[in-house]
């Protein structure tokens, strides 16, 4: 299969870079596939959980919000965050989720509700890519 080098790229650091088979990313128009030869493209990235597949491995990363840029060179995603399974807490994400959770019953507005939902919508992000880096049993 034809490869094409992916960046990801944090304010804080290079989250990926690699030749990859393909990129899967949230966009705010819904789910965007990129392969090898995909036509110039820039789009803006919403929260959510990039898949990258690369030698037939599924790599999954925790995103913020940002933009990715396909050019016939490579392809560019510039996030405020990215996470690999390997770099989430489990714990602390429970506890942020549980956090969240409570500040919402409690029925707050205005920028308190804007936050608990934003850190509600960061741990069930950060779940998801954790429970796909564990493998699956066999039945």
């Amino acid at each position: 299969m034809n490869t094409f080098p992916l960046e990801i790229i944090t304010p804080e650091r290079i989250a990926f870079t690699d030749e990859v088979e393909m990129v899967v990313t949230p966009t705010a128009t819904g789910i965007v596939g990129i392969l090898h030869g995909h036509v110039p493209f820039f789009s803006r990235l919403t929260e959510g959980e990039v898949k990258i597949v690369k030698k037939g491995e599924d790599i999954y990363l925790a995103i913020g919000g940002g933009f990715i840029e396909v050019t016939p060179q490579k392809t560019t995603i510039l996030v405020t965050s990215a996470y690999h399974a390997e770099e989430i807490n489990e714990k602390e994400v429970l506890e942020a989720k549980e956090r969240a959770e409570a500040a919402l019953k409690s029925k707050p507005s205005g920028t308190a509700l804007l936050e608990a939902q934003a850190l509600f919508r960061r741990s069930v992000i950060a779940l998801k890519v954790l429970r796909r880096r564990r493998p699956r049993s066999m039945p």
